[in-house]
């Protein structure tokens, strides 16, 4: 048992001295007969919750472990880097060959106890990776959290994972496809390293800037996503300092986007995209929406003011516009736009409603709305299934 013990200890590429499972073998070393029977059991219970086999529990262990080694070195290892590597491997499928059977065999005999041949058992599966397995992994999807979530918000000082994101595809928003298509295009640039722009994308509400923006994440595997609300936009320089080494791609989200002309973060963001001594990381990229013609809210007084107070003012907007590279617009569609909108997402919904009843039902709903938008032609629809499905009148 002393075996397991110093195997544990002896691991120094993956930071996982502290996962549970770890801890309950190395707990099997010294340990009396009571501690050996709650490590057997806390083995158990993280597999049997976890759904997974012992091998496959150590593999996400190592994939998903906030590895500052790996994550460095996984671009360009050094021989002795991936050696450090194989030694860890080894110690891990050294463990994973402990089945059910054979750790309650080792416990009762040590304590001749034959309870703990009465104790549940777990499937141990197999674990065989390579050093190059493990690198290549990180340098393909990060290490850590970046390996195991694709979405983030950051709250001007820290990243925090997003479990359940939008599952929106690019195929369910129907139309404005010019548009979807620079900013699809521009993106793939941005994944394949090649030169690619920062996107502002403008229009009116309900358009489907924000829902083109988060699709990309559901299209591209390469690709990782930050929000990032107006508020936090101060935090833009921590965050570049965050991502700028990692080896995946980053698209920082703004939406809503706008400022007062006194508002220090609408400089923090000018200098952000271009314009500091500080540039923007290589692996970043930001996309923001907005519903405002101007980004910088016009005063009472510039309003009223002089031609040349309204001229600094619209010169004070442009600026900030004009660092966005590529500047994407979504009109509100007209009567006819919008109807085909809702005929192309009854469709995929297998809605077999007569296009004569199914329009005017569209249209009463536009109009008790905000009016004609892709967003209230989605809504009519779900409003339109679910009355459908209940029998009742729509």
């Amino acid at each position: 048992m002393d075996k397991i013990k110093n195997a544990v200890a002896a691991i120094c590429t993956f930071d996982v001295k502290d996962d549970v499972v770890l801890k309950a073998f190395a707990k099997f070393s010294g340990s009396g007969e009571v501690e050996c029977f709650e490590a057997y059991g806390e083995i158990c219970r993280q597999l049997l919750i976890s759904g997974r086999t012992l091998g496959e529990y150590l593999h996400d262990m190592l994939v998903y472990s906030e590895s500052e080694f790996i994550a460095k070195c996984a671009a360009a290892p050094t021989e002795l880097q991936k050696k450090a590597i194989e030694c860890d491997l080894h110690t891990i499928e050294f463990l994973s060959r402990y089945s059910a059977e054979k750790l309650k065999a080792m416990l009762s005999d040590r304590f001749d106890n034959l309870l703990f041949h009465s104790l549940p058992d777990f499937e141990q599966g197999e674990f065989s990776y390579t050093a190059d397995y493990f690198l290549s992994f990180a340098a393909k999807h990060g290490s850590g959290m970046f390996a195991r979530y694709k979405a983030f918000s950051f709250d001007g000082n820290e990243l925090f994972p997003v479990e359940n994101t939008d599952p929106i595809r690019l195929s369910d928003l129907k139309n404005y496809k010019v548009q979807r298509d620079q900013v699809v295009e521009n993106t793939v640039c941005f994944l394949n390293r090649k030169p690619a722009q920062n996107v502002l994308l403008y229009g009116d509400r309900g358009t489907g800037k924000s829902s083109t923006v988060k699709a990309l994440l559901n299209e591209f595997d390469g690709l990782r996503m930050v929000e990032v609300s107006k508020n936090d936009v101060a935090g833009l320089p921590k965050l570049f300092r965050i991502l700028k080494n990692n080896p995946l791609r980053f698209i920082i989200t703004i939406d809503d986007l706008t400022f007062a002309e006194s508002d220090d973060r609408f400089g923090i963001l000018k200098a952000a995209l271009e314009g500091s001594l500080s540039a923007r990381p290589e692996n970043i990229l930001i996309y923001a929406t907005t519903n405002r013609r101007k980004i910088v809210k016009e005063t009472s007084a510039e309003r009223s003011g002089d031609d040349i107070s309204r001229s600094d003012a619209i010169d004070e907007s442009m600026s900030l516009a004009d660092r966005f590279g590529l500047f994407v617009t979504f009109s509100k569609p007209n009567k006819e736009v919008y109807l085909d909108i809702v005929k192309q997402l009854a469709d995929d919904r297998q809605l077999s409603l007569p296009d004569e009843e199914l329009f005017a039902a569209a249209e009463r709903f536009a109009l008790r709305r905000s009016g004609r938008s892709p967003r209230v032609a989605r809504q009519f629809i779900d409003h339109l299934v679910g009355r459908i499905e209940l029998g009742m009148d729509y």
